[in-house]
C-alpha cells in the first residue's frame, strides 16, 4: 500500500465560495467564480506516460448525485455537478491545484488585457474548438454567459409592463443566475466576424478577470430549444424570456443533444440514483482522454465506499474522512491514499427569515452555545491532528491574510448565550428551554443525509446548546443540498463552501440577492458589504484587497449570519491499478480525469 500526505499552501488570494455544492462531493459551488473555469487539467504537470488500455473504464464513487448541466443557475450549482462538468464545459483559462493559471490552448489561442483604461480583455479562440455536435465554440457562447449573468435585463414584467412578484412579494429576475460578480462590470462584449475573437470592455478594473467565462454553455442549443434564432440580437421581452426560461431550467438532468461537450469527454448515459457515464468525445480536437470511460457510480453512504474500493466496484473515492473510515482504507492492499489540507470549510448558515433567528441576539446566542472546539476535537483531529477551529470565512489558516475576527465568540460561553436571550425577552420554561411570546426557541439543523459526520456534528451542537436552553433538532434529507438549501427551507443549515481562486466568488454568498447574491439563501442584507466588495474587486494590490475582505468577514461576525466550524482535511484514495489521481481542492478530483490511466 502506498500512502502519502500532501499539504498545499494555496495562493494568498484564495477565498471561499460555494459550487460549487462536502468532503467528497457534499458541498456547494459558486459559478461566477471558478467552479468550472477549466475544461481539463494541466497535462504538462500531471500527464502519465503509461500506455493506457484502449477500453479502460475508471469508476468514481459519487456521494452526491449530478443534477444539472448548468452549474451557473442559482438553484442548480452543486460541487457534484462540478465533478462531472470539469470534463465537459470549456473555458479559456484553467487553474492548477496551487491556484496558478494558464491559457487553455485547446479553447483559446490567447487571452490578453489590451487596455487598462477602459479595462479591456480580448479572447482569441482556437479555430478548431467545437462542441460535440460539431458546432463551433465561439463568441455566441461568451455572449450568452455574459447576458445571463450581467443583471442588465433586470426583472420580469407582465404584459401590462408591471413588475412580476414571487409568492413572497419579491421581484422575479429574468435570469436565475447564481452570481453576477464580474459580469455586471462588463459594459460591452463584441464579436469578430468569424466569432472567434471576443472583446470585453469593463466599466472599471476587475481584479478577478481571469476567472471569467468558465463553464461555457452551448448558445446554439439554447437558441434551438427556445425557438429564438439569434440570442445576440435585440430581443423582445417575449423572446428574451424564452431564452432565459431555457437557460434557467432546460439543462436540468440529462438530454443527449442538450448536454453537449466542449471537453475531452462527453456524457452518454445518466440513470438517476445509479450512475452517470462519460465517454471520449469523438469531436475533441485536443489530446485524447486516456481512459475510454469515466463512470460516476452512486455510493451515497460514505461508510460503504472503502468496501466498494476493496471489492473492485469502484476505483477512486473521496469520502469525508473519519478514523474508522481511514483505518479501513489503510487496510486495503495496494491502495494509494492521499490527504490534502483542502479549501473547503464546514459551517452553519442561519436563516434570517426564521422568526427567532431574525434577532441578532438569538443568532449570537446560538454561536455562543455551540462548542466548536469540541466538534473539531471529536470529529476532525482524530484524522488530522492539525485541524483547528476556523475563525475566518474568506481566508484559510495557512494564508498570511488570515485574521481571527471571532472575538467573544471564539469559545463556547453558555452564560453569554443565556444572557443574550434574556436581554431579548426570552424566558426559561419548565422544560429547560427558552421561549418568547409563547413560542419555544426550537430550531431545525438541516443537512444532507446520509452523512455520519454531519449527523454527529448536529448531535454535539444540540447537546451543548441544550445547556443554554436552546432546542436544536437534527433535520436530515437526501435532497437537502440540491433542493431545500437553495429554496431556503431550513432554520440552520450545515454544509460546506468550496474555495475558489476568485475572492469575488464570495460576493454571491453575502451580497443581497438583487445585487448579485444568487446564493444568499438566508436572506442576509448589509449594504455596507456592497460598498466594500465594489471597492475590493477593483483593487489590484493583493494586501489591500485582502484587508477589505477581512473587513467583510468582520461584518459577518458582527451580524452573525454564519458560524464557521473548520477547514476540512480532504481524503483521496484510488486503486493501485489507477494512475494520475491528483488532489485539487478547487475543482475536485476529476479536474485531470482525462489523464487517469488503468
Amino acid at each position: 500500500m502506498k500512502k502519502t500526505r500532501k499539504r498545499v499552501v494555496l495562493a494568498c488570494a484564495v477565498g471561499f465560495s460555494l459550487i460549487a455544492a462536502a468532503c467528497g462531493d457534499d458541498g456547494g459551488s459558486s459559478e461566477g467564480s471558478t467552479a468550472d473555469t477549466t475544461a481539463t487539467a494541466d497535462t504538462t504537470a500531471t500527464a502519465d506516460t503509461t500506455a493506457p488500455a484502449a477500453d479502460a473504464t475508471i469508476v468514481y464513487a459519487s456521494e452526491q448525485e449530478y443534477t444539472s448541466y448548468n452549474n451557473g443557475a442559482a438553484d442548480q450549482g452543486l460541487f457534484a455537478n462540478t465533478l462531472v462538468l470539469n470534463q465537459l464545459l470549456p473555458g479559456p483559462i484553467y487553474f492548477n491545484p496551487d491556484a496558478t493559471n494558464k491559457v487553455y490552448e485547446p479553447i483559446a489561442s490567447s487571452v490578453t488585457v489590451t487596455a487598462e483604461e477602459p479595462f479591456t480583455v480580448e479572447y482569441v479562440l482556437n479555430p478548431d474548438a467545437v462542441w460535440s455536435d460539431g458546432e463551433a465554440i465561439d463568441c455566441d457562447d461568451f455572449y450568452m454567459s455574459w447576458r445571463a449573468s450581467n443583471a442588465k435585463d433586470g426583472n420580469r414584467k407582465d404584459e401590462a409592463g408591471a413588475e412580476l412578484k414571487d409568492e413572497e412579494g419579491n421581484p422575479v429576475p429574468v435570469w436565475n443566475t447564481s452570481s453576477t460578480t464580474g459580469y455586471e462590470l462588463v459594459d460591452t462584449l463584441t464579436c469578430s466576424e468569424d466569432g472567434k475573437t471576443i472583446t470585453t470592455v469593463y466599466s472599471k478594473v476587475y481584479a478577478d478577470w481571469k476567472t471569467m467565462f468558465g463553464g461555457l454553455l452551448p448558445a446554439h442549443v439554447v437558441e434551438r430549444e427556445s425557438g429564438v434564432v439569434d440570442l445576440t440580437a435585440e430581443l423582445s421581452d417575449a423572446d428574451l424570456y424564452k431564452v432565459a426560461d431555457f437557460w434557467n431550467t432546460g439543462f436540468v438532468g440529462f438530454t443527449p443533444d442538450v448536454a453537449l461537450s466542449g471537453g475531452p469527454y462527453v456524457m452518454t448515459e445518466f440513470t438517476a440514483g445509479q450512475s452517470l457515464t462519460l465517454e471520449r468525445n469523438p469531436k475533441w480536437w485536443g489530446e485524447p482522454a486516456k481512459a475510454a470511460k469515466i463512470v460516476f457510480q452512486m455510493v451515497p453512504d460514505a461508510t460503504q465506499q472503502p468496501a466498494a474500493l476493496q471489492n473492485g466496484e469502484v476505483d477512486v473515492i473521496t469520502p469525508q474522512p473519519n478514523v474508522d473510515l481511514v483505518e479501513q482504507i489503510k487496510a486495503i492492499e495496494g491502495v494509494n491514499l492521499q490527504f490534502e489540507a483542502g479549501t473547503v470549510f464546514e459551517h452553519y448558515d442561519l436563516n434570517l427569515k426564521n422568526e427567532h433567528l431574525a434577532s441578532l441576539k438569538v443568532r449570537q446566542a446560538v454561536a455562543a452555545c455551540i462548542d466548536r472546539e469540541e466538534i473539531v476535537t471529536t470529529l476532525y483531529r482524530s484524522v488530522d491532528p492539525k485541524a483547528q477551529v476556523l475563525n475566518n470565512r474568506i481566508f484559510i489558516p495557512s494564508s498570511p491574510y488570515y485574521k481571527d475576527g471571532s472575538g467573544k465568540f471564539a469559545k463556547q460561553d453558555i452564560a453569554l448565550a443565556k444572557s443574550l436571550l434574556e436581554e431579548d425577552g426570552y424566558a426559561l420554561g419548565d422544560d429547560g428551554f427558552y421561549a418568547k411570546g409563547g413560542k419555544k426557541l426550537s430550531l431545525r439543523l438541516g443537512r444532507r443525509d446520509p452523512n455520519p459526520r454531519r449527523q454527529q456534528t448536529n448531535e454535539l451542537a444540540a447537546a451543548t446548546c441544550k445547556e443554554a436552553g436552546i432546542e436544536l433538532t437534527d433535520d436530515p434529507a437526501e435532497d437537502f443540498n440540491a433542493v431545500r438549501l437553495p429554496a431556503g427551507d431550513y432554520d440552520i443549515a450545515l454544509f460546506a463552501w468550496v474555495a475558489g481562486v476568485a475572492l469575488a466568488g464570495n460576493n454571491s454568498i453575502y451580497l443581497p440577492a438583487e445585487q448579485g447574491g444568487g446564493q444568499n439563501w438566508n436572506g442576509y442584507v448589509n449594504e455596507k458589504i456592497v460598498d466594500l466588495t465594489n471597492q475590493a474587486d477593483s483593487e489590484l494590490d493583493e494586501a489591500k484587497r485582502a484587508d477589505l475582505y477581512n473587513q467583510l468577514d468582520q461584518m459577518i461576525w458582527d451580524d452573525m449570519v454564519t458560524i464557521p466550524l473548520t477547514q476540512w482535511t480532504e481524503l483521496y484514495a484510488n486503486a493501485g491499478t489507477v494512475s494520475g489521481v491528483v488532489p485539487n481542492s478547487f475543482a475536485g478530483v476529476t479536474w485531470n480525469a482525462e489523464t487517469w490511466t488503468k
